[in-house]
């Protein structure tokens, strides 16, 4: 027999989370103190006093008097059982009332397919396994897909996604050594010697006083791309709730190696004029950055490339491509399964898609997200209006 509990201790919760198979790090705890600005609940179902599935809420308000429960990557529970799936959900629907909430919203942590992008005939099984009878389910208990949108922008989170695979076709671990074989010649070739012969080299830290330097080479990015990411406030929060499993990562070049390098090399005159004028200032330059954030649970294990900012001076180095291999490297260090580096566009034509391929990378099609519909009127209200609103913002704020 099931029972179930709101509000249950976070000590509980947390040991649970570590030994789901299926683990977020969006799903844990302390993901709730970085998104410190929505109510968090935590919630459960247990058999026998035991917990069995369990989930952390975050409540938002999208406008005056329409609030909404968003679960990222939940629930943590076998979609596959759906009895047990069918008790959490009405529980959930009853704490959404008692909320005042029109609207649950969860993207679950499974995919649709996950296939090499060089060779789609190559599947893994990992988080696309049985993926029809979990989204029948869902669909079945009431939950509304939003559908299989391509569009990065579209949903909370993006749908595709692209993971460097740090196993083989039969989900067993390969080295550092194999992980390089994977990769095509030419793009093997900018990576490790071709660094450590031109004095780049890789650091990690885990100290908050580095997250200024990170934020730095962030703001490289923003300005390169016209985008705006996150302040510093925000990853000394992921620093401060994730310790050593946030690893900030960044790619250098000893200035003074490198000009012996390109003096030794018959190095073109502009670049050797270039690092001489930089070394005026410094002999250490910082070109790359990253952060890493290494999984919790002890199922599959899946690493996340969250964050990453380039200073675009000397970048014949390829020091965003060296960096990228260091949070893999880690990865397997840390017995992870998959680094995820992240969003792609599902047309899999954008320069994102582009740059992750070149690891060998997994293209993972996440189911996308289902809405469970507590108030009918104001889902609808939104559904028609939101997009109209939306426009209306990006005016106001051009």
């Amino acid at each position: 027999m099931y029972t179930f509990k709101i509000n249950i201790e976070k000590k509980e919760y947390d040991n649970f989370v570590k030994k789901f198979e299926y683990t977020s790090f969006m799903q844990e705890s302390n993901w709730a103190n970085v998104k410190d600005n929505f109510k968090n609940i935590l919630c459960g179902v247990y058999e026998n006093k035991k917990l069995i599935a369990a989930c952390s809420i975050l409540k938002r308000t999208l406008y005056k008097g329409f609030k909404i429960f968003y679960i990222p990557r939940g629930y943590l529970i076998d979609f596959e059982n759906k009895e047990l799936l069918k008790f959490m959900t009405d529980n959930i629907k009853k704490v959404a009332k008692d909320e005042k909430v029109y609207l649950v919203k969860i993207d679950p942590n499974f995919c649709v397919s996950e296939k090499l992008f060089k060779n789609q005939n190559i599947s893994f099984n990992i988080y696309s396994n049985k993926y029809h009878k979990k989204h029948n389910n869902l669909i079945e208990l009431g939950y509304v897909h939003t559908g299989y949108t391509k569009d990065i922008h579209k949903n909370f989170q993006p749908r595709y996604q692209m993971a460097v695979p740090l196993i083989d076709e039969d989900n067993k671990f390969i080295s550092y050594e194999q992980l390089l074989k994977n990769f095509k010649s030419k793009f093997r070739y900018y990576l490790g010697d071709y660094h450590t012969k031109r004095g780049v080299f890789f650091t990690c830290s885990h100290d908050k006083k580095d997250i200024k330097e990170f934020v730095q080479l962030l703001k490289c990015t923003e300005k390169n791309k016209n985008i705006h990411l996150r302040n510093e406030e925000y990853f000394n929060k992921i620093v401060d709730n994730f310790k050593n499993r946030a690893c900030i990562l960044f790619g250098k070049v000893d200035l003074n190696k490198y000009l012996e390098f390109l003096n030794n090399n018959n190095g073109k005159e502009d670049e050797i004029s270039q690092v001489k004028e930089l070394l005026k200032e410094q002999d250490i330059l910082t070109l790359s950055s990253a952060l890493l954030l290494l999984p919790i649970n002890d199922g599959y294990r899946c690493s996340e490339y969250l964050y990453a900012g380039n200073d675009l001076r000397l970048n014949k180095l390829n020091v965003s491509g060296g960096i990228a291999l260091e949070a893999a490297k880690i990865s397997i260090e840390n017995n992870c399964h998959y680094c995820n580096l992240g969003g792609i566009s599902g047309t899999l034509d954008d320069s994102l898609t582009k740059f992750k391929s070149k690891y060998n990378a997994v293209i993972l099609e996440f189911a996308g997200e289902y809405d469970l519909i507590i108030n009918k009127k104001k889902y609808n209200f939104v559904k028609v209006f939101k997009p109209i609103l939306t426009k209306i913002y990006k005016l106001i704020k051009k």
